[in-house]
């Protein structure tokens, strides 16, 4: 499977890959289901788990030659910056690339938690 391929669900709807560029977080994924389509179902959300993780597989062993050098991450909305249902593939290797991952992660979302970087999921008071 090519980068930037969509992906027809068993419900009939799409979802698609996509190859994200960005320096801080190299060999960067999304599979993602359009907001023009709604909100997914569970069985929806179900299928694109299965279909990122193995997409996550197949090029993780192209470009890392292992299969299971790769982390998914799936956050809901209330723990998402951008609207729409989107899984995040990122292809690793090593610790250090992990350890990276989740120091960029971090950092991104103090960011966010401060007011410095747009957030718009909903606020949960305590």
């Amino acid at each position: 499977m090519r980068e930037n391929n969509s992906i027809e669900l068993s419900s009939g709807k799409h979802c698609k890959f996509l190859r994200i560029r960005r320096d801080l977080i190299p060999n960067y994924y999304i599979l993602a289901f359009p907001k023009s389509q709604g909100e997914p179902s569970k069985e929806e959300v179900s299928e694109m788990v299965t279909l990122g993780i193995e997409y996550a597989k197949s090029i993780a062993k192209q470009f890392v030659g292992d299969s299971e050098a790769y982390t998914l991450l799936y956050s809901g909305y209330s723990a998402r910056r951008e609207k729409g249902w989107h899984i995040h593939i990122v292809l690793l290797g090593n610790r250090w690339k992990k350890a990276w991952l989740y120091l960029v992660l971090a950092g991104k979302n103090i960011l966010q938690a401060i007011g410095l970087r747009k957030d718009d999921s909903p606020r949960i008071e305590r």
